[in-house]
């Protein structure tokens, strides 16, 4: 498994959520009644955030990427494709609240990131420390690294 960057990994949260928000908002079109198409888009929110927040390393990463990512895209799903019967000028409010249900889903899974480094943690290979000078030296290593001194066998 490689480690990536927490930076990336917020990048690609934002992305994620920006774009699955805009996907998942398309059915809210078809939808009669804008309260009911409101519930819709809180749910698909928070289920998109939580996908998306698979994609970072930390929680608090998962629930930033997913919250700027989940309320570009309701507020551009929202100004672009005005559905009828939603009221006007309350589209960057409504990006804004299901902006942060996206980032609650992102933050219950963005956690789940963590057990991967610990995954990765435990996998690397052990070390060991020099007797005389207590640094680490590898597992299969003959002489130390910082005091030079010979290290008995494995």
């Amino acid at each position: 498994m490689k480690v990536r960057n927490p930076l990336a990994s917020l990048g690609v949260t934002m992305l994620g959520a920006l774009s699955l928000t805009i996907l998942a908002s398309v059915p809210v079109l078809f939808i009669p009644f804008w309260e009911l198409g409101l519930f819709y888009l809180a749910l698909a929110a928070f289920f998109v955030g939580a996908f998306a927040g698979r994609s970072s390393l930390l929680g608090s990463l998962g629930f930033a990427g997913a919250t700027v990512g989940g309320f570009a895209g309701v507020s551009l799903f929202l100004v672009l494709f005005q559905p009828a019967g939603w009221p006007s000028g309350w589209e960057y409010l409504f990006g804004l609240g299901l902006g942060g249900l996206c980032g609650l889903g992102g933050m219950a899974t963005g956690k789940l990131g963590l057990r991967r480094v610990e995954k990765m943690v435990e996998s690397m290979p052990r070390v060991r420390r020099c007797m005389r000078c207590g640094a680490k030296v590898g597992i299969t290593a003959r002489k130390c690294w910082s005091c030079k001194g010979y290290l008995p066998p494995t």
